[in-house]
């Protein structure tokens, strides 16, 4: 479910993340949507991949602050359940928002925008 919703976000969202990314870095804005949707197999992999982990870890920390109690959470406990949730999800993220803006930028495929990276 996580990927899915990711993905569908993504979809919808990446001409507004593309300009918002031209226009930080000074480029050209376009309405092409062969530029405009640039990237978008990273974005993908990388909203979906966060949302999943997001959903999997936050769960799996309330379990653990819960230890087979049924009451509910305070709300300090969410909150750290849900901070604990985004540093791994942000684990995974960082990389591929590195490629998606990259293609943005550059044009490039994503295996020649990794080894741009990685050179």
């Amino acid at each position: 479910v996580g990927m899915t919703v990711g993905c569908i976000e993504v979809l919808c969202l990446q001409p507004l993340n593309f300009w918002k990314n031209m226009i930080q870095q000074g480029q050209p804005l376009s309405f092409k949507p062969a530029k405009l949707y640039r990237g978008v197999g990273a974005n993908c992999v990388n909203m979906g991949s966060c949302t999943m982990l997001q959903f999997a870890v936050g769960g799996t920390l309330k379990k653990a602050i819960l230890n087979g109690s049924t009451r509910k959470l305070s709300i300090l406990e969410e909150m750290g359940a849900g901070i604990g949730a985004g540093t791994v999800s942000a684990l995974a993220a960082t990389p591929l928002e590195l490629i998606m803006i990259q293609q943005q930028r550059k044009g490039l495929s994503t295996i020649e925008t990794v080894k741009s990276i990685a050179t």
